[in-house]
């Protein structure tokens, strides 16, 4: 393995990772992933082991490059049209249900 300090994977770093993602787990939880934990990290640590010394870094993960454009204004549906589509409408709006939200 590398030279580099390795992570100590304990109950307090689980409670630690399970506080900062909200979760409440039981003492035989937090033993369950603190061996979970330490099988993750022992695996991705064969990636120490690949010579990466003559391989340029990779910035990009895909070759394709955006594309621009010039913004060309066109006209709109008209308003007719586009209510024809509506389920629902009255006057020039589309109706909807109503929502609601509960504090």
């Amino acid at each position: 393995m590398s030279s580099k300090a390795e992570i100590q994977v304990d109950e307090k770093l689980v409670k630690e990772i399970a506080s900062l993602a909200r979760l409440d787990l039981s003492q035989e939880e937090t033993e369950m992933f603190v061996s979970q934990f330490k099988d993750i990290l022992d695996y991705v640590s064969i990636l120490n082991e690949v010579d990466t010394e003559n391989v340029a870094p990779a910035y990009l993960s895909s070759a394709n490059k955006s594309v621009m454009r010039e913004d060309e204004v066109q006209d709109s549906v008209p308003t007719e049209e586009f209510l024809s589509n509506a389920p629902q409408s009255k006057d020039d709006y589309v109706v909807i249900p109503r929502v609601h939200m509960e504090q």
